[in-house]
């Protein structure tokens, strides 16, 4: 089952994009290590960006289509770039979208504009106009109807809703290390680093358990009086089922729980049709009962709830291939969300290729955000990377949100519960009603509480 056929797709939308950027990153490096980095990397930097990084970076696909002269022909390219850069002059945040198309025909004596925003319901603007001069205010014009007028940046099923109340008094526990996930069984609950995990008793925090040799915790989960740990070693997946401090099975593969079992997965990294990316094995059920994870959703990603959206009850909600939280029936996609979901900075990629002179950037696959339900309410989390995403490998991030939707008639509304400036959100979970997230800002990492 081929869950993903691109690579990384918060930061880039194309490999192109990746080689390009993966480049800039190389010679970031190389100045900085020469010494008197900065001078160079300020000049060189800005040119590369300019020059080299392709508008798809961006993530919304623009694409321009026009019929007519060569003049209106000539313009393609210009058009396309400069849509994306009036779009981030206004702050619009470009990875909520996915595409769009603008239509540019000659019809006579007239130019007919036409563009057309791929969200749901879909936006589309309109202007007959007589020459090439008015194209540039034509521009204007529509991304203030498509993205503005109609609610600004954030105006895909988000809602605005007042600063939660008590956010910046909301319980917290600051935490000593930079922790990776959390868990929670019963009333007792874990968060863990790379290496280690720790009981949380009250505000402090006791070691429980440690990851064998080089593995790296990258999430944690509850399964009955259990914690399934799921770690990675170079490429590889590694996963660990533990009891207080004492390993009881394991697996060289990605184990997780769906429903009332336990899924297996593997992932492969390879060349298919040309682009370098990675497959995922089909799940296999280990133990217990697991509903099928519908193809092209994120398997390690996927869990099953009973909710009112579906007849029989049972959902498998996950990210789509486009990067977009969606619910299932296991027949056929019932919802899907018009945003991208963002990624967390956990990640596995592949072995490093040495290619002589062809500079090709690891593939790497990056753990989507935790999905948690409570009653009919699916809640989430969001990191935004803002301008920074053009240096994928980074993993630099200047905002995360935590997000719950609501369902309302057959569609969910999203709604902010919480946003943190300069920082990212690695996990949140539900811990006896309420919301727990990992907040890292700088060099401090805390566990925020928020009530829904």
């Amino acid at each position: 089952m081929n869950d993903h056929s691109y690579i990384d797709p918060a930061p880039l939308c194309n490999p192109f994009s990746s080689n390009i950027i993966y480049a800039i990153g190389q010679v970031v490096f190389k100045f900085f290590s020469e010494g008197d980095g900065m001078k160079k990397f300020i000049s060189t930097f800005s040119f590369l960006f300019i020059m080299l990084v392709p508008a798809s970076v961006f993530c919304m696909d623009v694409v321009v289509e026009i019929t007519g002269s060569q003049e209106l022909n000539s313009l393609k390219s210009g058009i396309e770039k400069s849509v994306i850069a009036r779009c981030i002059t206004r702050g619009i945040v470009l990875e909520k979208y996915g595409k769009l198309t603008i239509t540019i025909s000659k019809l006579g004596d007239i130019i007919s504009y036409d563009a057309l925003l791929d969200t749901k319901p879909a936006k589309a603007f309109h202007k007959d106009i007589k020459d090439t001069t008015a194209l540039s205010s034509t521009m204007d014009e529509m991304i203030k109807a498509l993205f503005i007028e109609s609610g600004g940046p954030n105006i895909a099923t988000v809602k605005p809703v007042a600063p939660p109340l008590g956010q910046e008094i909301a319980p917290k526990i600051k935490l000593p290390f930079a922790a990776v996930s959390l868990a929670s069984i019963g009333e007792k609950m874990f968060v863990s680093d790379e290496k280690t995990i720790y009981e949380l008793k009250g505000e402090k925090v006791s070691p429980l358990w440690k990851a064998p040799g080089e593995n790296k915790i990258i999430r944690i989960y509850p399964y009955g009086d259990s914690i399934i740990v799921l770690a990675k070693i170079t490429n590889e997946f590694r996963t660990f089922r533990i009891q207080g401090s004492e390993t009881k099975e394991r697996w060289n593969k990605a184990v997780f729980p769906l429903n009332k079992g336990l899924v297996s997965t593997d992932i492969t990294f390879g060349k298919i049709y040309g682009t370098t990316s990675y497959e995922f094995s089909k799940p296999s059920q280990i133990t217990g009962s697991s509903p099928q994870i519908p193809n092209g959703f994120d398997t390690i990603s996927s869990i099953s709830a009973d909710m009112k959206i579906s007849v029989g009850g049972e959902v498998v909600i996950s990210y789509n291939l486009e990067n977009k939280l969606s619910i299932s029936d296991g027949k056929s996609v019932l919802w899907t969300d018009n945003t991208l979901a963002g990624k967390t900075p956990m990640f596995i990629e592949d072995e490093y290729k040495d290619l002589g002179e062809q500079i090709e950037p690891p593939a790497r696959y990056y753990l989507e955000p935790r999905i948690s339900v409570l009653g009919d309410n699916i809640i989430t989390f969001r990191n935004g990377q803002g301008m920074t995403k053009v240096i994928s490998g980074l993993n630099l991030f200047n905002f995360s949100q935590v997000l719950v939707y609501t369902k309302e008639g057959s569609e969910y509304i999203q709604n902010e519960l919480a946003s943190f400036p300069e920082s990212y959100c690695p996990d949140a979970i539900i811990v006896q009603g309420k919301v727990a997230a990992l907040i890292v800002k700088n060099k401090s990492t805390y566990i925020q509480f928020l009530g829904l």
